[in-house]
């Protein structure tokens, strides 16, 4: 059995996985994107119960996996539960346009911390206000700076999709509603 590895992480993706666990991706600040299996966690009485829930900050601790990418969450710890966000539709879009973006240029076991830094600043800022247009260049190009990847020739987003090679699905939704 492997030693548990610990980190702090950013749950942006959470999926049932079976009758009772579930799937959790998070970005973490020394160990990238990490996808967890919460075997039980939807059980009731699991510690895990009620801990995990998008974009909830969160001390985790995971054992990993020797032959996938899918490692084994042991404990989530909630640090901030970002619950601002959930005041209106705009603001848990834009949340997820966020976390796809750094998802889509992200490596795994990378030290993502200016990243993580990054993303934990503009969900605190969605948790008291609502999203605009200027947020998201803002962001897209502060991604790109840590990147170092910045040319202020072209737009934020031309270079994301040079990078990723396709834009996320939220993005479409955040632009119809930003426009409203």
């Amino acid at each position: 059995m492997s030693q548990p590895l610990q980190d702090e992480g950013i749950l942006f993706y959470l999926r049932r996985q079976g009758e009772t666990s579930l799937l959790a991706v998070w970005l973490t600040r020394r160990h990238g994107v990490l996808r967890t299996l919460a075997r039980g966690a939807a059980k009731p009485g699991n510690p895990l119960k009620g801990h995990l829930d998008l974009f909830h900050e969160c001390d985790l601790s995971w054992e990993p996996s020797r032959r996938t990418t899918l490692h084994h969450l042991r404990e989530a710890r909630v640090k901030e539960t970002h619950g601002g966000l959930r005041h209106s539709y705009a603001r848990l879009l834009a949340a997820t346009y966020f976390s796809q973006v750094i998802e889509q240029v992200s490596e795994p076991d990378a030290d993502l911390g200016s990243l993580h830094n990054l993303l934990q600043s503009a969900l605190e800022w969605l948790g008291k206000k609502d999203p605009h247009q200027h947020l998201v260049e803002r962001f897209e190009r502060a991604v790109l700076k840590t990147l170092g990847v910045n040319d202020a020739r072209r737009t934020a987003r031309s270079l994301l999709d040079d990078l990723s090679h396709r834009r996320p699905k939220s993005h479409a939704a955040l632009m119809r509603q930003l426009s409203l």
